[in-house]
């Protein structure tokens, strides 16, 4: 199977994550929960959700799509090669959407505990693509078909088509912010609002649950017609 090919298969649950992760996104559970600004920004952005939903919590998540896109070649480098995941460790987690986002209060044997388990789900990862990329199918799930059982392909969907899993086993380990001008959302009067510090971690794991609760399921779906059961 040819690499463009299995990543083009993954891109397409990702981009369904983030759709749906989108969808389920509550910004105004964000605001209520912000630092510094004063209540004045924060009514002012209540009122005009939709500029916020389009100019800054849209474009994050897109971002993150792009960060977790990034990561997936050097996963994708060692499911192609023979080489031990070593070779590819310092890359995949300079690109890691959750190494990225660690709190720096996280140290010495946690942070370490951590950083193995990042790098552990990579070469899982990695490992579980290997056999697609050495398929002779072109197509994402008739390659899956040739490479796997049914239920190993379930498993493929189960571990690795679910993002939250850091974030859920360490609630407390990693912090997503960001600020908001109000004067950049709004526009007018609102330029001269403060900026607001948002931390949107909490809301980022119900968000995205909520959006593999929904994909996850599509995913096995197909992976079920592939088999034709």
């Amino acid at each position: 199977m040819t690499r463009t090919a299995v990543e083009r298969g993954f891109e397409t649950y990702l981009s369904e994550l983030v759709d749906e992760t989108y969808a389920a996104f509550d910004v105004t559970a964000v605001l209520k929960g912000s630092r510094g600004g004063g209540g004045r920004a924060v009514n002012e952005l209540l009122k005009n959700s939709r500029p916020l939903d389009r100019h800054v919590v849209r474009p994050r998540l897109r971002e993150y799509q792009r960060t977790i896109l990034r990561q997936f070649d050097p996963v994708l480098d060692y499911a192609a090669a023979d080489d031990d995941f070593e070779a590819y460790a310092d890359e995949v987690l300079a690109r890691d959407l959750y190494w990225d986002a660690l709190r720096p209060s996280v140290r010495g044997d946690r942070r370490e505990t951590i950083r193995e388990q990042l790098l552990a789900r990579q070469r899982e990862f990695g490992d579980a693509l290997a056999p697609l990329v050495a398929a002779d199918s072109d197509e994402f799930w008739d390659a899956v078909v040739e490479a796997y059982d049914r239920d190993r392909a379930e498993a493929l969907v189960e571990d690795h088509f679910v993002f939250s899993t850091p974030l859920r086993e360490h609630r407390d380990a990693f912090s997503f912010e960001l600020e908001i001008d109000p004067g950049e959302v709004l526009g007018g009067l609102a330029r001269a609002l403060p900026t607001l510090e948002v931390e949107f971690t909490d809301e980022a794991i119900r968000s995205m649950r909520q959006a593999e609760k929904r994909v996850v399921p599509r995913a096995k779906s197909d992976a079920a017609d592939a088999f034709g059961t």
